[in-house]
């Protein structure tokens, strides 16, 4: 009987086993921090487009409140920024949105609101910046047509939106 192989055969593991292991261990460690990181990045680029895009549906849904009660739309382009203000005849009031891309205290690139433009500010519609922000009047029907809202969020992504505005309190002659 050989005692010798019996008490090598009941040893532990070499370091080169150990190191195996723990080089193994820190490649599958390495690549699901990696996943995790990639994923934590597409979820935040994902909420930040929902947030741009919550933004500027807030900025349609407050310029057709005001459209619908409206009989009159003024498009103002006053040294680049633009100014909208829609008219009621009964009663007879004013509400204006101005893009305050290069006026104002200080200019911030955001949508406000108010009765008049600037001397009641009712603050931005929507805390996301707007790039870009152009109407146009139907010249055949009471229309406003939204050409272009270009909505930035916080961590730059952007959301582009158009649509159009029906006047409904417009007086036939």
């Amino acid at each position: 009987m050989d005692t010798h192989s019996d008490t090598h055969a009941s040893g532990g593991f070499t370091l080169i086993e150990m190191m195996v292991v723990i080089v193994i261990a820190g490649v599958v460690t390495l690549g699901l921090v990696g996943f995790y990181l990639n994923s934590q990045a597409t979820w935040m680029d994902a909420s930040a487009q929902a947030l741009a895009q919550r933004d500027a549906t807030s900025i349609l849904d407050a310029i057709a409140s005001k459209a619908r009660e409206a009989a009159v739309v003024e498009i103002n382009p006053s040294g680049g920024d633009t100014i909208l203000t829609f008219r009621r005849i009964d009663p007879p009031d004013a509400y204006s949105f101005w893009w305050n891309r290069s006026r104002g205290f200080p200019p911030d690139s955001l949508i406000h609101q108010g009765p008049d433009t600037g001397q009641n500010d009712a603050g931005p519609v929507a805390p996301s910046v707007v790039e870009r922000f152009s109407f146009e009047k139907d010249p055949a029907l009471p229309i406003l047509h939204l050409r272009m809202l270009e909505v930035r969020s916080l961590e730059g992504e952007r959301v582009q939106v158009s649509t159009s505005f029906k006047l409904y309190n417009v007086v036939q002659p």
